[in-house]
């Protein structure tokens, strides 16, 4: 019973990541948060991305967990000194926008 259950989970993960996706290196033109709704968004400087519903320039993440603090203090420290980032987005929209499910900061700079 506890093989299925460990074959179960795995597969689940295994669909939730192979349903995101992952974008290519980019750099972050504009990054702010919206206190009323604890979302906060970011600007990338690359095309439309995101599920075909709610393709924009724009991603999209709640900024009230622990996990969404530390993104926006990671990602506005990558912005700020211009490294690139590696984003992977959930296949789920937010009003329009594409949600991130993870993120990497680049040791190299952006050539901007």
């Amino acid at each position: 019973m506890k093989h299925k259950l460990f074959i179960t989970l795995g597969l689940s993960l295994f669909g939730t990541v192979a349903m995101a996706q992952r974008l290519p290196t980019a750099s972050i033109q504009s990054l702010g948060c919206d206190q009323a709704t604890n979302r906060c968004f970011l600007t990338l400087n690359l095309e439309q991305m995101g599920p075909a519903e709610c393709t924009a320039n724009k991603i999209t993440w709640e900024s009230d967990s622990e996990q969404g603090k530390l993104a926006v203090a990671l990602l506005s420290s990558a912005m700020m000194t211009h490294h690139q980032v590696e984003l992977e987005l959930s296949n789920t929209c937010y009003n329009t926008l594409p949600e991130l499910a993870s993120f990497n900061v680049v040791a190299r700079k952006s050539v901007n």
